[in-house]
């Protein structure tokens, strides 16, 4: 019964996926003064089966002196890491796969190995270009995973546990969001970096890289990796919702996630590129040392708080 509960899972998260993309372009043609996608299916609906049949029927190439076991793993790893971390997400009171006590470590922790992934992929390729583009990939996925790692800390000490579920009923009265709206900040730009989501794609720059560690790829596995790219987008949305806006149930959640999956797609519109020396710096000499003083800060702040109340 579990079995059946991951893989409904997996499903759903993959179809959220695929619409997620078809979402995307129709509002950065709305943005950006374009038709966008509409002969599809009624209003384009249907455009997320078209472009997956699209790339699943064409043919799939293999470089001559790749590594082929590791070229196909890669992007399934990626994907895979991805798709577990829903495994601890609560939807409802009661309605997780695994209501685990260390949730939140857990999903640090899976969607940490996606990285090997990336880094296995432009290896494996043997090419120049790729191994390139996975580098810089694999020390910017690192880079900020630091910084998300510490304002998760940051949260747990807020709350006093680990259990996704808990967050809920936490911020009953008022969200982390409201005294924590620097770190909300700061942790919506590692978000975006951490996918490599424009402004901060400079994994796949298609002007310097071609298309960074997935140039050798094609045909389906070209594909894995944007369904573990768009994966991860909806999946840290959601995560946000739950520990800066009070999480939710069902359709309240839903519409928080939504809320920050459309904040991705806006900024994509809004910003040009960052360049790669430039987002690295940011991250080590701007956002880690605002958020290790915070962390310093906290306890302090927090053993204050409890003898305030318990005087």
């Amino acid at each position: 019964m579990q079995f059946m509960e991951l893989m409904l899972m997996f499903v759903s998260a993959l179809l959220a996926v695929a619409f997620t993309t078809v979402s995307e372009r129709k509002q950065l043609a709305y943005m950006q003064r374009r038709v966008g996608p509409n002969a599809v299916g009624y209003y384009g609906v249907l455009m997320a089966i078209a472009d997956a049949a699209k790339l699943l029927l064409k043919e799939m190439i293999v470089p001559t002196r790749a590594d082929t076991l590791m070229l196909f793993i890669s992007p399934m790893m990626a994907l895979m890491s991805a798709l577990l971390c829903w495994s601890v997400m609560p939807f409802a009171p009661g309605v997780s796969i695994t209501d685990s006590n260390y949730g939140t470590m857990t999903t640090l922790a899976m969607s940490s190995v996606g990285v090997f992934g990336t880094l296995l992929a432009g290896w494996s390729a043997n090419s120049k270009y790729s191994l390139l583009g996975s580098i810089r990939s694999t020390a910017q996925t690192i880079s900020y995973e630091t910084v998300l790692t510490t304002v998760v800390l940051l949260c747990m000490l807020m709350a006093g546990t680990m259990n996704l579920s808990k967050y809920v009923e936490m911020q009953e009265g008022m969200w982390y969001g409201m005294p924590l709206l620097p770190l909300l900040t700061i942790w919506f730009i590692g978000c975006i970096a951490e996918c490599a989501r424009p402004p901060f794609d400079n994994v796949e720059a298609e002007s310097e890289l071609v298309s960074g560690h997935m140039t050798e790829y094609s045909s389906s596995m070209f594909v894995t990796f944007f369904l573990a790219e768009y994966s991860s987008m909806l999946f840290l949305s959601t995560l946000t919702a739950m520990l800066f806006v009070g999480g939710g149930t069902g359709i309240m959640l839903g519409i928080k996630a939504n809320m920050f999956a459309f904040s991705y797609i806006w900024v994509r519109a809004t910003l040009p590129r960052v360049r790669y020396d430039r987002l690295i710096h940011t991250c080590w000499l701007v956002f880690l040392p605002i958020t290790f003083g915070v962390v310093l800060f906290m306890p302090t702040l927090l053993v204050s708080t409890d003898s305030i109340m318990l005087t």
